[in-house]
């Protein structure tokens, strides 16, 4: 050889005595398995590529195809340079030697060791001068786990090479693959989505499943059904034969269903059927059905359609009810009856659901009745779970709310107060008032929110504008600018002026316009001078925090002001007897010209879809709910019912197809996760209430208990990585963190069964807990409760189904139905407590999944 580029490849195939090898033959069982030979001689060459057998075996390459063998390949690269590839087989070893002469020296290290991905491997080299050398390839295995199978075998039959017990499974990989590799095959059929509507494009899913053998496996099949394949569904496979990988144990068969314009047909079926067939035999079930629903233009959203809904407009589905034939939850059914646009309207009609009501009621009880956490949290859960009376000793019921409470909460994390300021924190029913202004608000007009919040005490009191005196230069002091500052950044414009779709606009240098300067801050900090208490003397001392603040003329900065966009206010009078006309006179100035601000719209736009849908909402889509905003449809401006229904109602938001859009949806607030998991098993205690707070130790979120002003994430926060670096905003990420990311689970896991509260609970009426009754009737059907062990034990694929619905919107992905239905099943029927125990970990694996963290 006389240069690099036209060395040869020299091979050093390492013996292959980590592989499974129960024949003793010198070739692996597995690769005997996978390329369908078990017959061979080591030593022979049966495609006459030049390598032997056994050679092949330990390289993992196909002894029946002369293409498939070990192959090292270089290339010439930039002068002076040549490239070295190969193929790596996924968890096969390699080592590349070089050495100058074949005849002197020794073979060296030329790289670090390689660990095959499946992919190419590429080394370049530097010929620095050199004419004449040489590389030698070995090829070895390694056993990661030491369970005595190698990484390459677990690899090509999906076992996991870094356990010695794949998937946790009661037996080990060395017991399980060698048993697999001689057992019989037994096939069954279920469905993991059994139910399909025309226009909801979610597939229904077959899963044909085996039991025993790893071998690569051909099963027959037959679809049928009243349903026509091509007419009313698609997705069906080719030909009537489903093929399992090695290792595989379920084959997943999706039918999609396809629109007609037939209104009136009944609701048809999709059938399939294991066949008999060469390798295995046909267990029970031999089939199962998917029911196709019609649905026409005008009828109501599916189940899942309904359940995503209320994921975005409430707290998510409830739990079915145990008198309900069907596994569809009230609430559910509820959106389905009446349509999405209905539903809202329904919502807007219904009465307010306040929170003072309870905290007021809990005051006045006497210390017997060991009400020791904080009460306004309490009223918060009532209120969020649907209570039908706003305190116990109520004479009367209302209709629940939801809608309402979950734009108030939203709300809450725009106009931010906290009880984290010690003189809010010992006032509940002042917070709560507060709060109960944002309920009434919701669907409300925001200038007279605007107002309500500007003018409240407790916004005071946290912003210092309680008490806040006009300027005496003598004394060396001027207005307190906090409020003055936030009104405009947080509550109302913004940072930067914007175009009606929400866009910054941009100056002639291309860079982004303030809305607001210094000076407007401090013009607006002598608006908000002047204002205290109703019932004491200025800036005096109250513990009434339930009414407005008043003016008093005579701390008010009575000048003309210099307001936004050129409007200005004029030196004005006191008011005989210091009754506030100055004063409220300027605030509604003030009010009305941040109101009329073109910002508002499009500013609140995002931060509302921010917290009902979606973290990057389109300009689009902005720009569509900014201009209700404007204009409500009858030349009003402000009006909330406009801006909520305008973002519930969006075609970003109700489009079934975002769901597959990567760029769309949100991280779940971490305490919203906690609602909609007590209302999907209809949470409760025997005192009929709520005694439920210190959400913030484990989810680091809770109303009324932001860490600042700033909410407890920004609206603009990326964590880094893929987010950041595709331009996109994750608010919640900001408090997902090394502790929470414990705490949270574990807290999931502890409250399945042992109640919701964070530290038990003293009084045993106030202990909340989920009704897992229909849950463990649907796991083992005669299940009582007591210690006789319940059985016989039921697929856990209904059960699952309805956790799918019900948790998160029926989004849960095949594999992880797999991983959680085979997790759920290792736990055997026989204890008093097996029941229980497959489902607190069916809920668990739900709660903790992707799907459940992420809204769609």
């Amino acid at each position: 050889m006389k240069a690099f580029p036209s060395l040869a490849a020299w091979f050093c195939l390492a013996s292959a005595a980590l592989a499974l090898d129960q024949n003793g033959n010198q070739q692996s069982d597995v690769w005997e398995m996978i390329f369908g030979v078990s017959t061979l001689a080591a030593d022979d060459d049966t495609d006459g590529d030049g390598w032997t057998n056994a050679a092949e075996s330990a390289a993992g390459t196909s002894p029946l195809d002369p293409a498939s063998r070990p192959r090292l390949q270089i290339a010439p690269a930039v002068p002076g340079s040549l490239v070295v590839s190969w193929l790596g087989l996924p968890g096969k070893k390699y080592s590349l030697l070089t050495r100058a002469d074949l005849s002197l020296g020794v073979w060296e290290p030329a790289t670090a060791e390689v660990i095959g991905t499946g992919a190419a491997v590429e080394r370049g080299f530097s010929l620095n001068g050199a004419t004449r050398g040489f590389f030698q390839l070995g090829i070895g295995d390694q056993d990661s786990d030491g369970d005595g199978i190698n990484d390459w075998e677990e690899g090509a039959i999906g076992f996991d090479p870094t356990r010695a017990r794949t998937e946790r499974s009661a037996l080990t990989d060395t017991v399980r693959v060698p048993a697999g590799l001689s057992a019989a095959n037994a096939i069954t059929v279920s469905t993991y989505d059994d139910t399909i509507s025309e226009r909801w494009p979610d597939p229904g899913l077959f899963v044909v499943r085996r039991s025993g053998g790893l071998h690569p496996l051909a099963v027959n099949i037959a679809l049928g059904g009243s349903a026509t394949p091509g007419l009313d569904f698609s997705g069906a496979p080719a030909g009537s034969v489903v093929n399992f990988e090695p290792g595989q144990r379920e084959v997943f068969v999706e039918v999609t269903p396809l629109a007609d314009s037939d209104d009136a047909e009944a609701t048809e079926t999709i059938t399939l059927t294991v066949l008999a067939g060469t390798g295995y035999t046909v267990g029970a079930p031999s089939g199962a059905s998917v029911s196709l629903l019609n649905e026409t233009n005008a009828s109501g959203p599916s189940a899942k359609a309904a359940a995503r809904f209320l994921i975005q407009a409430a707290f998510g589905p409830d739990q079915d009810s145990e008198a309900d034939a069907d596994s569809i939850p009230e609430n559910v059914e509820e959106v389905m009856t009446l349509g999405f646009d209905a539903w809202i309207d329904q919502q807007f009609a219904r009465p307010v659901g306040t929170l003072t009501p309870f905290v007021q009621w809990a005051a006045a009880q006497p210390g017997s009745a060991q009400i020791y956490n904080d009460t306004k949290q309490d009223a918060w859960w009532g209120r969020a779970m649907g209570l039908r009376k706003l305190r116990p000793d109520a004479a009367t019921e209302q209709d629940p709310d939801p809608l309402r409470q979950r734009v108030a909460f939203a709300l809450s994390q725009i106009f931010v107060i906290s009880d984290r300021m010690e003189a809010l924190g010992v006032n509940r029913l002042g917070m709560t008032n507060y709060y109960d202004r944002l309920v009434a608000g919701a669907f409300g007009n925001y200038r007279d929110l605007l107002f309500d919040v500007a003018t409240h005490p407790c916004m005071g009191l946290y912003l210092s504008h309680l008490g806040n005196a006009k300027a005496n230069p003598g004394a060396n002091t001027f207005p307190d600018e906090n409020f003055a500052r936030e009104i405009m950044q947080l509550f109302s414009i913004g940072l930067w002026m914007l175009n009606s779709d929400g866009t910054q606009q941009l100056d002639g240098q291309g860079q982004p316009i303030p809305t607001y300067s210094n000076a407007n801050i401090t013009e607006f900090a002598r608006v908000f001078t002047g204002l205290s208490h109703w019932n004491s003397a200025f800036n005096g001392y109250s513990d009434d925090f339930t009414q407005p603040m008043i003016g008093w003329d005579a701390f008010h900065d009575l000048g003309p002001k210099t307001l936004l966009l050129g409007a200005t206010t004029p030196a004005r009078p006191a008011s005989s007897g210091s009754t506030g006309t100055a004063t409220f006179a300027d605030v509604n100035a003030a009010i009305d010209n941040l109101f009329q601000h073109p910002n508002v719209g499009p500013f609140l736009a995002r931060l509302l879809i921010q917290r009902l849908v979606t973290s990057n909402p389109s300009p689009a889509y902005i720009g569509r709910v900014a201009a209700q905003f404007a204009d409500n449809g009858a030349g009003v401006r402000g009006e909330m019912p406009a801006v909520v229904k305008a973002i519930l109602l969006d075609e970003e938001a109700r489009d079934p197809e975002r769901r597959n859009d990567v760029t769309f949806g949100k991280l779940r607030e971490p305490f919203l996760k906690c609602v909609n998991f007590a209302r999907a098993f209809n949470a409760s205690s025997p005192s009929g209430w709520y005694y439920l707070d210190a959400f913030t130790l484990d989810h680091v979120q809770e109303p009324l208990k932001s860490p600042s002003v700033f909410n407890f994430f920004l609206p603009n926060y990326t964590p880094p990585g893929a987010l950041a670096q595709a331009g996109l905003v994750a608010p919640e990420f900001q408090i997902i963190n090394a502790s929470s990311g414990v705490t949270a689970p574990n807290y999931f896991w502890n409250s399945i069964d042992g109640g919701l509260h964070r530290w038990g609970v003293g009084t045993a009426a106030y202990a909340t807990r989920l009704n897992l009754t229909p849950e463990l009737l649907l796991t083992a059907p005669n299940y009582t409760g007591n210690n006789t062990p319940p059985g016989p034990a039921l697929d856990p694929d209904v059960l699952l189904r309805r956790l799918d619905l019900v948790l998160t919107g029926g989004t849960l992905t095949p594999r992880n139905f797999q991983i959680i239905r085979e997790a759920m099943l290792r736990i055997p029927p026989g204890s008093t407590s097996w029941a229980m125990r497959r489902v607190k970990l069916g809920i668990y694996l739900i709660v903790t999944s992707p799907e459940f963290a992420v809204q769609r």
